[in-house]
């Protein structure tokens, strides 16, 4: 059965390449689990900043019998701010490199999604 997919890119330009990874990894979904009525998936770039990179945001929407799974694979920055108003940057305060490339963004957004689909499984078994 073929599981109902949208694809949306806000701040980019469509890829035929992250397209077919995006319907890869929603296949898998829906063999795992078999109840899946949809499935909504939005890219986007975050900002550009000169000197981190364009990090990428991947939000997945899948909806299940009486419920809305929203799974998010947010970057995030840390700073340390030193003294007053001095601000300084270090290595470690990068963003991690699975942000800086949309591929590893999606995958790393859909292996959150199998986690919580997979404690939303074990939740309906339990009320049964």
């Amino acid at each position: 059965m073929e599981l109902p997919l949208q694809i949306t890119y806000h701040e980019l330009a469509p890829s035929e390449a992250l397209d077919a990874l995006i319907r890869e990894e929603t296949e898998k979904l829906g063999r795992f689990f078999p109840h899946i009525i949809s499935c909504h998936v939005l890219v986007d770039r975050v900002y550009r900043h000169p000197r981190v990179g364009s990090p990428f945001h991947v939000r997945i929407e899948v909806g299940v019998p009486g419920d809305r799974l929203t799974i998010s694979s947010e970057p995030h920055i840390r700073s340390t701010l030193i003294g007053s108003e001095e601000r300084r940057t270090r290595k470690r305060d990068e963003l991690g490199g699975e942000h800086k490339d949309a591929a590893l963004a999606v995958r790393d957004a859909f292996r959150r999604a199998k986690r919580r689909i997979q404690d939303y499984a074990r939740l309906l078994r339990r009320e049964q």
